[in-house]
């Protein structure tokens, strides 16, 4: 019995060896952006936050991530098989953020590659945290795995925590739109906008503004209130805005800047978005065909009359002799004619000759 319990348990720690040995991740480094808006909320902080993470399982990546967020994980594999060790074919490596995205999964995964004895390879996978994300801990799985010649697997997983932070104060720009963009005759077009708050805090004195001095554009709504509880609804965490428009028809072609501005106690400009309007010419509606001038039109005129007369008398006359030739009794009436006025002259020749002698 105890000789049986030795096999089994030397033969998982062979098994193990055969799919953790060889196969490595040595290195985990990270680095997050944030998006405009962050900057014009903390001015003096840089706009990226890096460093690197313990490549060992329940390490935390120490990271200042809000929703939004841009964060990049520079990862390191290795083959840890000496020299004389096997090549590691294949490999590819894949991360899950789990259940970041309202329930599910953010995943990417590595382009494949090959790892000698001794070499390693690093590559780079990418995330954008949502905007609508609720705070909190989230588990962050990353696997590598490859095959040897043998088609022997070899694998490594390490699990790690991302923790998702909100500022206290954080209103942000989440829809900034032109429809239509382009104009040209009809100068008619709409803005919309949307606003969200993505902080801690209950924000109720925010205000949203559409300007443009060129077009003429100044409209503000001011004192919006927006929820900020996990608990609350999305309804009651955004504000759209809409706003028709006509572009003067006096106007010259061109492209114009629209401001979106969102301000935080109703001046505090906390986000600001630029759309751009393009006004195109207008020109004449022009038929397909242009009408010319009026001596060109009436030369032309008489010109198509001479040529549609000529062509309509030729097919005419053409048309008689064919008609003429096609009667078959018509023609032998012809034929019998001329023969009859043949031997008559001749007759008529005849009887003349005859009388003179």
């Amino acid at each position: 019995m105890k000789l049986a319990i030795f096999a089994i348990l030397f033969a998982v720690c062979i098994a193990s060896s055969v799919f953790a040995d060889g196969l490595k991740i040595t290195e985990i480094e990270f680095s997050v952006d944030y998006d405009e808006a962050y900057t014009y909320r903390v001015e003096n902080k840089d706009k990226k936050d890096s460093g690197s993470v313990n490549p060992a399982n329940s390490s935390k990546i120490d990271a200042d991530v809000f929703p939004g967020s841009n964060i990049t994980f520079t990862v390191r594999v290795e083959n840890s098989f000496p020299s004389s060790g096997q090549d590691i074919r294949g490999v590819f490596t894949t991360m899950v953020i789990e259940e970041i995205d309202d329930g599910a999964d953010l995943d990417e995964e590595s382009l494949d590659f090959d790892l000698e004895p001794g070499d390693d390879y690093r590559f780079d996978l990418k995330f954008s945290i949502p905007l609508k994300v609720d705070t909190g801990t989230y588990v962050v799985l990353l696997e590598a795995e490859g095959e040897d010649r043998n088609e022997t697997l070899h694998s490594t997983e390490l699990t790690l925590k991302l923790e998702v932070k909100k500022q206290q104060h954080d209103i942000r720009i989440t829809k900034a739109a032109l429809a239509p963009g382009f104009v040209s005759c009809d100068r008619k077009s709409k803005i919309t906008a949307e606003i969200m708050n993505l902080g801690s805090n209950l924000e109720n004195q925010n205000a949203i503004e559409f300007k443009s001095d060129a077009l003429g554009i100044s409209s503000i709504d001011k004192d919006v209130s927006l929820e900020s509880s996990d608990e609350a609804s999305v309804d009651e965490k955004v504000y759209e805005k809409n706003l028709n428009f006509v572009a003067p028809s006096s106007m010259q072609a061109g492209i114009y800047t629209i401001f979106v501005n969102l301000y935080w106690k109703n001046f505090v400009l906390f986000d600001q978005k630029e759309l751009y309007f393009t006004i195109r010419d207008c020109g004449a509606e022009k038929p397909e065909q242009p009408i010319p001038e009026e001596g060109a039109k009436q030369d032309n005129t008489e010109g198509q009359n001479e040529q549609q007369e000529t062509p309509g008398q030729t097919d005419f006359v053409q048309s008689i002799k064919p008609r003429i030739l096609a009667t078959p009794a018509l023609v032998l009436a012809v034929l019998g004619g001329f023969i009859i006025f043949v031997i008559t002259i001749i007759a008529i020749f005849a009887i003349q000759k005859r009388n003179i002698k």
